[in-house]
Protein backbone atom coordinates (compact mmCIF):
# COMPACT_ATOMS: atom_id res chain seq x y z
CA UNK A 1 0.00 0.00 0.00
CA UNK A 2 2.58 2.13 0.59
CA UNK A 3 4.65 1.62 -2.32
CA UNK A 4 1.28 2.53 -4.77
CA UNK A 5 1.04 5.95 -2.22
CA UNK A 6 4.19 7.03 -3.23
CA UNK A 7 3.49 6.14 -6.90
CA UNK A 8 0.56 7.92 -6.87
CA UNK A 9 1.85 10.87 -5.40
CA UNK A 10 4.74 10.61 -8.04
CA UNK A 11 2.39 10.43 -10.34
CA UNK A 12 0.59 14.07 -9.14
CA UNK A 13 3.87 15.66 -9.21
CA UNK A 14 4.93 14.76 -12.81
CA UNK A 15 1.85 16.38 -13.67
CA UNK A 16 2.40 19.45 -11.51
CA UNK A 17 5.56 19.85 -13.23
CA UNK A 18 4.78 19.20 -16.62
CA UNK A 19 1.98 21.93 -16.13
CA UNK A 20 4.28 24.52 -14.38
CA UNK A 21 6.78 24.32 -17.67
CA UNK A 22 4.44 23.86 -20.35
CA UNK A 23 3.62 27.60 -21.01
CA UNK A 24 5.69 29.56 -18.22
CA UNK A 25 9.09 29.94 -20.89
CA UNK A 26 10.13 30.87 -24.68
CA UNK A 27 9.72 28.41 -26.97
CA UNK A 28 13.68 28.17 -27.35
CA UNK A 29 13.59 27.76 -23.96
CA UNK A 30 11.31 25.02 -23.34
CA UNK A 31 13.04 22.57 -26.48
CA UNK A 32 16.33 23.37 -25.07
CA UNK A 33 15.09 22.44 -21.16
CA UNK A 34 16.56 25.96 -19.89
CA UNK A 35 15.12 28.44 -17.51
CA UNK A 36 13.34 28.46 -14.11
CA UNK A 37 10.35 26.09 -15.07
CA UNK A 38 12.87 23.66 -16.95
CA UNK A 39 11.47 20.08 -16.42
CA UNK A 40 14.41 18.01 -14.30
CA UNK A 41 15.90 15.18 -15.76
CA UNK A 42 14.03 13.01 -13.24
CA UNK A 43 10.55 13.91 -14.13
CA UNK A 44 11.64 13.14 -18.01
CA UNK A 45 13.18 10.02 -17.11
CA UNK A 46 9.91 8.81 -14.88
CA UNK A 47 7.43 9.97 -17.99
CA UNK A 48 9.79 8.19 -20.39
CA UNK A 49 9.83 4.92 -18.14
CA UNK A 50 5.98 5.25 -17.87
CA UNK A 51 5.97 5.55 -21.56
CA UNK A 52 7.63 2.74 -21.88
CA UNK A 53 6.02 0.79 -20.43
CA UNK A 54 2.87 1.14 -22.18
CA UNK A 55 4.98 0.66 -25.80
CA UNK A 56 3.47 -2.16 -27.60
CA UNK A 57 5.68 -5.23 -28.51
CA UNK A 58 3.74 -5.34 -31.70
CA UNK A 59 2.09 -2.42 -33.54
CA UNK A 60 -0.14 -1.87 -36.80
CA UNK A 61 0.17 0.96 -38.51
CA UNK A 62 -3.01 2.51 -40.59
CA UNK A 63 -0.79 1.94 -43.47
CA UNK A 64 -0.75 -2.06 -42.71
CA UNK A 65 2.83 -1.54 -42.05
CA UNK A 66 4.04 -3.85 -38.33
CA UNK A 67 6.17 -2.68 -36.41
CA UNK A 68 7.56 -4.68 -33.65
CA UNK A 69 9.79 -4.23 -30.65
CA UNK A 70 12.19 -6.57 -28.76
CA UNK A 71 11.56 -4.34 -25.47
CA UNK A 72 13.70 -6.96 -23.94
CA UNK A 73 16.78 -7.90 -25.87
CA UNK A 74 16.55 -4.04 -28.60
CA UNK A 75 15.19 -1.86 -26.01
CA UNK A 76 18.03 0.71 -28.09
CA UNK A 77 16.03 0.37 -31.10
CA UNK A 78 13.28 2.38 -29.49
CA UNK A 79 14.60 4.23 -26.89
CA UNK A 80 15.37 8.16 -27.78
CA UNK A 81 17.77 10.73 -26.43
CA UNK A 82 16.96 12.63 -23.66
CA UNK A 83 16.68 15.72 -25.28
CA UNK A 84 14.18 14.68 -27.95
CA UNK A 85 12.72 13.00 -24.58
CA UNK A 86 11.76 16.70 -23.37
CA UNK A 87 10.77 18.28 -26.17
CA UNK A 88 8.15 15.44 -27.29
CA UNK A 89 6.95 16.13 -23.69
CA UNK A 90 6.72 19.86 -23.74
CA UNK A 91 4.33 19.26 -27.19
CA UNK A 92 2.24 16.98 -25.11
CA UNK A 93 1.82 19.13 -22.53
CA UNK A 94 0.18 21.45 -24.86
CA UNK A 95 -1.71 18.55 -26.78
CA UNK A 96 -2.88 18.12 -23.05
CA UNK A 97 -4.45 21.38 -23.04
CA UNK A 98 -6.01 21.44 -26.16
CA UNK A 99 -8.00 17.78 -25.25
CA UNK A 100 -9.11 19.04 -22.05
CA UNK A 101 -10.43 22.07 -23.89
CA UNK A 102 -12.09 19.83 -26.70
CA UNK A 103 -9.41 21.90 -28.84
CA UNK A 104 -9.07 18.82 -31.46
CA UNK A 105 -7.93 20.55 -34.35
CA UNK A 106 -5.30 22.18 -32.30
CA UNK A 107 -4.38 18.99 -30.53
CA UNK A 108 -4.21 17.46 -33.93
CA UNK A 109 -2.27 20.18 -35.61
CA UNK A 110 0.73 20.16 -32.64
CA UNK A 111 1.25 16.31 -32.95
CA UNK A 112 1.32 16.73 -36.72
CA UNK A 113 3.93 19.29 -36.43
CA UNK A 114 5.26 17.48 -33.88
CA UNK A 115 5.87 14.39 -36.07
CA UNK A 116 6.47 16.20 -39.52
CA UNK A 117 9.79 18.01 -37.52
CA UNK A 118 10.86 14.08 -36.29
CA UNK A 119 10.40 12.30 -39.99
CA UNK A 120 12.63 15.42 -41.02
CA UNK A 121 15.63 14.48 -38.87
CA UNK A 122 15.58 11.34 -41.16
CA UNK A 123 17.25 9.28 -38.66
CA UNK A 124 14.61 7.17 -36.35
CA UNK A 125 14.07 3.51 -36.28
CA UNK A 126 10.46 2.52 -36.49
CA UNK A 127 10.06 1.67 -33.22
CA UNK A 128 11.64 4.71 -32.51
CA UNK A 129 9.16 6.32 -33.84
CA UNK A 130 6.30 4.90 -32.47
CA UNK A 131 8.04 5.40 -28.69
CA UNK A 132 8.04 8.97 -29.69
CA UNK A 133 3.86 8.58 -30.50
CA UNK A 134 3.57 6.76 -26.74
CA UNK A 135 5.38 9.33 -25.48
CA UNK A 136 3.63 12.13 -26.57
CA UNK A 137 0.21 10.21 -25.16
CA UNK A 138 1.63 9.50 -21.81
CA UNK A 139 2.57 13.23 -21.62
CA UNK A 140 -1.42 13.80 -22.02
CA UNK A 141 -2.42 11.41 -19.53
CA UNK A 142 0.11 12.38 -17.34
CA UNK A 143 -0.63 16.02 -17.42
CA UNK A 144 -4.53 15.33 -16.98
CA UNK A 145 -3.81 12.96 -14.04
CA UNK A 146 -4.84 10.16 -15.69
CA UNK A 147 -2.59 7.28 -15.02
CA UNK A 148 -3.20 4.37 -12.87
CA UNK A 149 0.26 2.71 -11.53
CA UNK A 150 0.07 -0.46 -9.69
CA UNK A 151 2.59 -2.48 -8.05
CA UNK A 152 2.70 -6.30 -8.08
CA UNK A 153 5.71 -7.99 -6.56
CA UNK A 154 8.23 -5.37 -7.58
CA UNK A 155 6.76 -5.06 -11.05
CA UNK A 156 5.01 -1.76 -12.30
CA UNK A 157 1.93 -1.86 -14.62
CA UNK A 158 0.72 1.29 -16.26
CA UNK A 159 -2.65 2.45 -17.20
CA UNK A 160 -4.52 5.06 -18.75
CA UNK A 161 -7.50 6.27 -17.67
CA UNK A 162 -9.96 8.27 -19.75
CA UNK A 163 -9.65 11.77 -19.84
CA UNK A 164 -12.73 13.74 -19.57
CA UNK A 165 -13.15 17.21 -21.12
CA UNK A 166 -13.67 20.14 -18.74
CA UNK A 167 -15.31 23.46 -19.56
CA UNK A 168 -14.95 24.47 -16.04
CA UNK A 169 -11.28 24.81 -16.25
CA UNK A 170 -11.17 26.31 -19.91
CA UNK A 171 -11.56 29.91 -19.47
CA UNK A 172 -10.94 31.58 -23.03
CA UNK A 173 -7.94 33.63 -21.67
CA UNK A 174 -6.69 30.08 -20.77
CA UNK A 175 -7.99 28.44 -25.02
CA UNK A 176 -6.04 31.94 -26.04
CA UNK A 177 -2.72 30.66 -24.57
CA UNK A 178 -3.28 27.52 -25.76
CA UNK A 179 -3.83 28.10 -29.32
CA UNK A 180 -0.87 30.46 -29.63
CA UNK A 181 1.49 28.38 -28.38
CA UNK A 182 0.72 26.04 -30.71
CA UNK A 183 0.28 28.08 -33.81
CA UNK A 184 4.05 29.03 -32.73
CA UNK A 185 5.13 25.12 -32.42
CA UNK A 186 3.70 24.91 -36.10
CA UNK A 187 4.86 27.98 -37.45
CA UNK A 188 8.66 26.58 -36.03
CA UNK A 189 8.34 23.83 -38.78
CA UNK A 190 7.70 25.81 -41.78
CA UNK A 191 4.50 23.98 -41.49
CA UNK A 192 1.46 24.93 -43.25
CA UNK A 193 0.31 28.46 -42.79
CA UNK A 194 -2.95 28.09 -40.62
CA UNK A 195 -4.24 30.37 -37.54
CA UNK A 196 -5.50 28.05 -34.59
CA UNK A 197 -8.54 29.35 -32.83
CA UNK A 198 -8.83 28.95 -29.11
CA UNK A 199 -12.66 27.40 -30.09
CA UNK A 200 -13.57 23.98 -29.89
CA UNK A 201 -14.30 21.75 -32.59
CA UNK A 202 -16.41 19.05 -32.64
CA UNK A 203 -14.87 15.91 -32.94
CA UNK A 204 -16.17 12.48 -32.86
CA UNK A 205 -14.56 10.79 -30.11
CA UNK A 206 -11.30 12.31 -27.92
CA UNK A 207 -8.04 11.80 -28.95
CA UNK A 208 -5.09 11.32 -26.30
CA UNK A 209 -2.97 10.41 -29.34
CA UNK A 210 -4.07 11.58 -32.40
CA UNK A 211 -4.04 8.63 -34.83
CA UNK A 212 -3.53 9.91 -38.18
CA UNK A 213 -0.73 8.41 -40.24
CA UNK A 214 2.26 11.54 -40.50
CA UNK A 215 3.84 10.60 -43.99
CA UNK A 216 7.35 10.99 -44.45
CA UNK A 217 9.02 13.94 -46.13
Amino acid sequence: MRSRLVIARAVVAIGACVAMWGLSAPVSAQAQGQGAGGLSDKTVSTIVHYAWQILPAKFTAPDGKVIEVDKKNKADQAMIPNETAREVIRVGYNSAQAQVCEMWEAQAANFDALMRREYAKKKWTDQQILFITTLHRMTIHAVAGKIRVVENEGELKVFLEPIEPSKDTCPDEKRKRVAEAIETYVKLDGGPPQTITGSPKAAASPVSAPGKDVKKK
